[in-house]
């Protein structure tokens, strides 16, 4: 897909940060079915950077991802499809494959897609014959990408 002129990128990840988004921007959350979130690992780039999650995606999904602890750049338009736990491990703790799968099947690892947003066409939506000329130009030359 084609946000503006620039082509919409999916990731496959293992976690979610900041980080990994060129701010300012909204970043919404869903839950996902398996099978979205397989078809994600078969169009998306992988950078899933743990063994266990790798081995579980590839059981989940029947594909065939490596471990890749690769460096994401996402920015508005951009989706990232994640596996996580959903519950925090004590310091230290790697899980194997084994235990990965273990925490799938007690319903303990989840599918999420997260959507990057534009935050600042929503505040030049909403200043629309509100704001002055000189704000609203700045906001629209934010939501071009401009500085």
């Amino acid at each position: 897909m084609v946000y503006g002129e620039k082509k919409m990128t999916i990731y496959i990840a293992n976690s979610f940060s900041p980080s990994m988004v060129k701010l300012p921007v909204d970043v919404s959350f869903k839950q996902v079915t398996q099978k979205e979130f397989c078809e994600a690992v078969v169009n998306g780039i992988n950078a899933i950077g743990h063994k266990g999650t790798v081995d579980l995606v590839n059981t989940l999904c029947s594909s065939k991802i490596t471990v890749n602890r690769a460096t994401i750049e996402a920015s508005i338009g951009d989706t990232i499809f994640i596996i996580m736990l959903n519950f925090r491990l004590e310091e230290g703790k790697v899980l194997g494959s084994e235990e990965v799968q273990q925490m799938y099947n007690k319903g303990k690892v989840m599918l999420l897609k997260a959507k990057i947003h534009n935050s600042v066409l929503e505040e030049l939506a909403q200043c629309y014959k509100k704001c002055d000329e000189m704000e609203y130009d700045h906001l629209a030359s934010l939501a071009k990408g401009e500085s």
